[in-house]
């Protein structure tokens, strides 16, 4: 069978009827377009932090949950005996997602979660400083609806 053929008899749809995506590709072939959800529903929200503080970088939407994509932490100067803590937190529950040693240098930190790290219904992504410190931050992040938003108490259990 030709494909102009097939193409003519075959049409992929969702359930509205609404045609997918497709695009005539390299090979003078139909292909349907693909694109990560994480690349689709993608944010990004950065801050600079000068001064020992917790910060909220991603706040969570009420009933929903966030999930890291990327994670940029710069420090542009030591400082003695002070660390950095990124971590999730609602208010009543914290876990931290691992401590930097901001005493002994300077430092590049970036990481591009594969899979995703979700937080827990209403849980925003902090930064803690404990020293008069200079750090910037940049998160991607995705919201996650309040149906496929887990209480802390499932998240904990399911980890």
């Amino acid at each position: 069978m030709e494909l102009g053929t097939l193409q003519s008899k075959v049409k992929i749809t969702d359930k509205t009827g609404e045609p997918l995506c497709s695009e005539i590709g390299l090979r003078d072939y139909p292909t349907l377009i693909t694109e990560s959800v994480k690349i689709l529903d993608a944010h990004w929200q950065s801050s600079a932090i000068t001064t020992a503080t917790t910060t909220t970088v991603v706040e969570a939407i009420p009933n929903e949950s966030i999930m890291l994509t990327d994670l940029v932490v710069i420090l542009s100067k030591k400082v003695v005996a002070s660390t950095i803590i990124v971590r999730f937190s609602d208010g009543t529950n914290t876990e931290n997602l691992f401590t930097l040693d901001a005493a002994s240098t300077s430092f590049q930190f970036s990481h591009a979660f594969q899979g995703g790290v979700r937080g827990w219904k209403e849980a925003d992504l902090q930064v803690v400083t404990d020293g008069a410190t200079t750090v910037s931050v940049v998160v991607g992040y995705i919201h996650i609806s309040h149906k496929s938003t887990k209480t802390y108490l499932i998240w904990n259990a399911n980890r």
